[in-house]
């Protein structure tokens, strides 16, 4: 079978000269699944965007060669390689909301790049979403939804060649297993030639033909799989996660570890400390729709409070109601016993020891424009009044306490890895010293090794400076391994709430049972 796309040998070097990753071959053709798999930094953002021809910035190809649908890809001028994009591929990014146009509907973004061919309402359901989403623009929507929204503009282009880069990054697992299901299903119809990254290695091996793991700058493998993997996976355990076998000896309260079930531990109850945030009947709307109602929960200083929920379940808009961000909310925030303005816009001198969030895509959280040393130097300088003189030894202790060497604070977000991306934006949000810092999805692109870094870099956060903490996730390991106490969310309601250990062990509600998987 030809192959659609023909990696040989390929080199990437950095500005300064560094190779970004080690010479890299393989080849994907018309029906196949090739996932690229590795650490935060080992350079599959950068593979996938030479596949596009279009490497980021500063960086260049050193040696060998990229061939999709036959053609050299570095061989095009630019106007030839818009053309040859437009007509053969379709690539999802890691940061797809920052691709969606603000102001326009969804059906609006979907018509925009639409095949004659394809049915946008029905594009839109296999990627899980319904008719009802047509009319949000982008800002309406959970970053699960419009990762959603900018697979299905890929779908709908009926490309030969799709290019996805995390598309599974922010989904809880039902969710997760669906799109996966669906990209399998896509490659089995022998017409697209299919290429993804990840880091839910269960998931991606599963539904790949072939796996390509890449190793932080020292080096790549390809390993294959064998003709019929999908089928046979797909067909092994439907509704659960890819490759799990259904485990009927075990009972909720007994979860096993085995079969990728979540090992519930149990943690010290951190409910002693005098509450740092109060939230009493809170509620928001979207253009008049109510997205959350009646929320109320309590933050302990020092401890680690989830809210966690299938995507869409209303996660981020909560966490911008929290942090002053949300136009259209009500109830009332108390922090450190003091009320706070809830609205949009009406936090103005409470920046310093107030609330701080840190969302789950820092690729767009950060200013491209401004280098480490900038976007730290900014929130020092106006919130925490920090002297020209002091500045710099003081971005580089900010930049110690997220764990980074002093250096990076010369680089630009373009120049850093996911994870080092994600600890910049965390150092930008603790320059204010925050007493809540609220943490949207901030692991959910990241490998395990690193969002477990993460974590635990929070974990010390807290029990340092008595950091009250509130984690938005839908990774359920996240929550035994870091959080006392947890909050379900289910269409914008609370479904199950209290400690971590009794609500994953005896869950009672069907929102818990599927973040469980």
């Amino acid at each position: 079978m030809k192959a659609s796309v023909v990696v040989d040998a390929l080199t990437v070097c950095g500005s300064n000269g560094q190779k970004l990753f080690e010479p890299t071959s393989f080849s994907v053709a018309a029906g196949k699944v090739t996932a690229l798999t590795g650490p935060s930094g080992s350079g599959k953002t950068t593979l996938m965007r030479a596949l596009l021809g279009h490497l980021p910035a500063g960086a260049r190809r050193s040696a060998g060669s990229v061939v999709v649908a036959g053609q050299d890809v570095f061989a095009l001028n630019h106007v030839e390689l818009q053309r040859f994009r437009r007509e053969n591929i379709a690539y999802v990014g890691q940061d797809p909301g920052s691709a969606l146009h603000p102001l326009m509907r969804v059906r609006a973004l979907l018509n925009e790049v639409r095949h004659p061919a394809a049915a946008v309402a029905e594009t839109l359901g296999l990627v899980g979403l319904s008719d009802e989403h047509l009319r949000r623009r982008p800002g309406e929507l959970s970053g699960g939804q419009q990762r959603r929204v900018a697979l299905a503009r890929a779908l709908v282009r009926h490309t030969g060649i799709l290019i996805l880069d995390e598309p599974l990054a922010g989904l809880h697992g039902a969710l997760r297993t669906e799109i996966a299901r669906l990209l399998a299903d896509i490659a089995a119809q022998g017409a697209t030639a299919i290429v993804l990254s990840g880091h839910d290695t269960a998931t991606i091996h599963a539904i790949a033909d072939d796996v390509v793991e890449l190793a932080a700058v020292h080096g790549a493998s390809n390993s294959a799989r064998p003709n019929g993997a999908i089928a046979s996976i797909v067909a092994t355990a439907p509704g659960l996660p890819f490759g799990r076998e259904l485990d009927t000896g075990g009972s909720a309260s007994e979860p096993s570890e085995g079969h990728g079930a979540v090992a519930v531990r149990s943690r010290t109850v951190e409910s002693a400390a005098e509450p740092v945030l109060r939230a009493r009947n809170i509620g928001a709307s979207i253009d008049g729709h109510e997205v959350l109602a009646d929320i109320d929960f309590v933050l302990p200083g020092g401890a680690a409070l989830a809210i966690a929920g299938a995507s869409g379940a209303g996660k981020t808009t909560l966490a911008r109601v929290i942090a002053g961000l949300h136009r259209e909310a009500t109830g009332s925030l108390e922090l450190r016993g003091a009320s706070i303005p809830i609205g949009l816009g009406r936090r103005a001198g409470h920046g310093r020891n107030g609330i701080q969030l840190v969302t789950q895509n820092p690729r767009s959280a950060l200013n491209p424009r401004r280098t480490v040393a900038q976007t730290l130097g900014r929130p020092l300088r106006r919130i925490g009044g920090v002297s020209k003189r002091r500045l710099a030894q003081r971005i580089t202790d900010l930049l110690g306490s997220v764990e980074l060497a002093s250096d990076l604070a010369t680089r630009y977000p373009h120049e850093l890895s996911g994870g080092q991306r994600q600890r910049v934006a965390l150092a930008r949000a603790l320059a204010a010293e925050p007493a809540v810092l609220v943490c949207d999805e901030i692991t959910s692109a990241l490998d395990r090794n690193t969002a477990v870094s993460i974590m635990t870099l929070l974990d010390r956060i807290r029990a340092e400076h008595d950091t009250g903490l509130l984690v938005i996730t839908h990774d359920m390991t996240l929550v035994t391994g870091h959080c006392a106490q947890l909050v379900v969310l289910d269409h914008g309601r609370i479904v199950e709430s209290g400690s971590a250990t009794a609500v994953l062990t005896r869950p009672t509600h069907t929102a818990t049972w599927e973040l469980l998987g």
